[in-house]
């Protein structure tokens, strides 16, 4: 049978800290309204095929490709080799001279290139993530060995589909551990002869970016019934800790390197600490047709990341000397411009207007609207410059507000959330707060912003005192009050 192959891409936008996927799209795509009509990329052979291609073909362009269709990850699995020796203490971010990289590796009988023409020479962990080298992370592989990684592949959710509950969700294809010799360890060290969903890759990255911490993927976040219009969220699922809060760090601290300093540099977005990782796989033996799948991966803010940006492109050009098909070349730009649209829609300041939104002489009197419709003091906030969350149980259009939080005649920050609770809605959620010591004045912020809470600056400089300890118990919109201070020259 001939096999039909349509290139496209996919791209999976995920909140790692509660595990919301926040976008999800595929191409080619297909009219829902008529789903037997060919789209455009298969209707240039449509015609040509027999019943039976013609049915298999349907079926692959129904396919979502985040979850149906299974890939070769390339260098962005790098991150997961990474994250692996570093919890395991097998080496560090920045140790000099950890690796040496001649152009190949030499793996049993065989020699495995690095896709740089030009040998790396010697590198730290952090060089050889930025130059993604090949031989360094054949190196480290061996070091880790495969049953570490094995173990931390479990860890990541990478052995089982993600329980999405989308429909034709796949699982993985990893070797089974007792057949993994050097060969097959070497090119799983760098991402390739493995293969996965995206949707499982990126619940991965989205374990690293958020401190360790692995989340079930959220498809549906509330569901409301029509007849009394009772809202239902659907709860927040952890999964486990895969790795610690200090390796999690550390991981971003590399792939902000990546960016600023490495093959990533064309995802950078101005105004934006950004963190990523390229990849590119090559099609298997026997598999030419196929093509490479050029990707990356992108995480923001680095210090309190708010989206996981995962983008796989199939079947570039290998023959485009413009744009290649290598990852940081063809997914890169495209990664920037995405960014440069989302981080503001998402409400995350950017360091040139993080002066103006930390500047105290900005702030908003927060307005009375108890005893208006929810409807209707949601809509006068927002005019007024604060976002909103709702506590109601009923009609928003009739149901008023009983209570807020803040209360009237606080100052706040434009951007600031203001809590709102409905006539007989009892929920008051309460959450810990951050420690926020040492923080700029835009970094504490945002990790306020990402719990719900407000912010009143005293001074510049960095965060000396916060009125509330961290790990304090409060409710959702409290003023957090921070003391900031210029940091003073130490002198021996």
């Amino acid at each position: 049978m001939k096999i039909i192959v349509l290139a496209g891409g996919n791209v999976i936008a995920m909140n790692p800290k509660t595990g919301d996927i926040l976008a999800m799209a595929s191409y080619p795509d297909y009219d829902l309204n008529s789903p037997y009509t060919p789209n455009s990329t298969l209707a240039q052979t449509y015609d040509s095929l027999s019943n039976e291609e013609k049915s298999e073909a349907l079926f692959k362009m129904w396919v979502n490709k985040s979850v149906g269709e299974l890939y070769e990850p390339g260098s962005t699995f790098k991150l997961i080799t990474s994250a692996v020796a570093l919890e395991e203490n097998i080496t560090t971010t920045d140790k000099e001279g950890d690796f040496y990289c001649k152009g190949y590796e030499e793996v049993a009988d065989y020699k495995i290139s690095c896709w740089a023409s030009n040998p790396h020479g010697v590198q730290t962990l952090r060089r050889a993530l930025c130059n993604s080298c090949n031989p360094a992370f054949m190196q480290l592989g061996k070091r880790i060995g495969p049953s570490t990684l094995y173990k931390y592949y479990d860890a990541f959710g990478l052995f089982n589909s993600t329980n999405s509950g989308l429909y034709g969700e796949q699982t993985s294809l990893f070797q089974p551990l007792d057949t993994v010799g050097p060969v097959e360890l070497a090119t799983m060290s760098f991402g390739q002869r493995l293969n996965v969903t995206p949707l499982q890759m990126i619940t991965a990255i989205s374990a690293i970016a958020n401190d360790g911490k692995l989340m079930k993927p959220r498809i549906v976040k509330e569901l409301t019934n029509t007849d009394t219009n009772t809202v239902t969220e659907l709860p927040i699922t952890p999964v486990r800790q895969v790795i610690s809060k200090q390796t999690s760090e550390q991981v971003k601290s590399l792939m902000e390197s990546v960016v600023l300093d490495g093959s990533g540099r064309h995802a950078a977005v101005s105004g934006y600490s950004i963190g990523g990782k390229t990849g590119t796989s090559e099609p298997p033996d026997g598999k030419e047709e196929e093509g490479y799948v050029a990707s990356y991966v992108a995480i923001s803010p680095i210090e309190d990341t708010q989206i996981v940006l995962l983008l796989t492109l199939y079947n570039p050009d290998p023959n485009d000397k413009i744009n290649g098909h290598q990852g940081g070349q063809v997914a890169g730009p495209v990664i920037s411009q995405m960014l440069s649209e989302i981080l503001p829609y998402l409400g995350v300041p950017s360091d040139e207007d993080a002066s103006s939104n930390t500047n105290p002489s900005n702030a908003i009197v927060v307005p009375d609207i108890r005893n208006k419709t929810v409807a209707e003091a949601k809509k006068i906030l927002k005019e007024n410059g604060f976002n909103t969350k709702v506590y109601v149980d009923g009609d928003p259009n009739t149901i008023l507000v009983e209570d807020q939080t803040p209360k009237p005649g606080n100052s706040l920050l434009k951007g600031s959330i203001i809590i709102l609770y409905g006539q007989g809605s009892s929920i008051s959620t309460s959450v810990s707060v951050p420690d926020l010591r040492n923080m700029s004045a835009s970094e504490a912020l945002n990790a306020l912003k990402a719990k719900n809470l407000n912010i009143d600056i005293e001074g510049s400089g960095f965060v000396t005192t916060q009125d509330y300890a961290k790990d304090e118990q409060v409710q959702e919109g409290t003023i957090i009050k921070v003391t900031l201070k210029q940091t003073l020259t130490q002198t021996q």
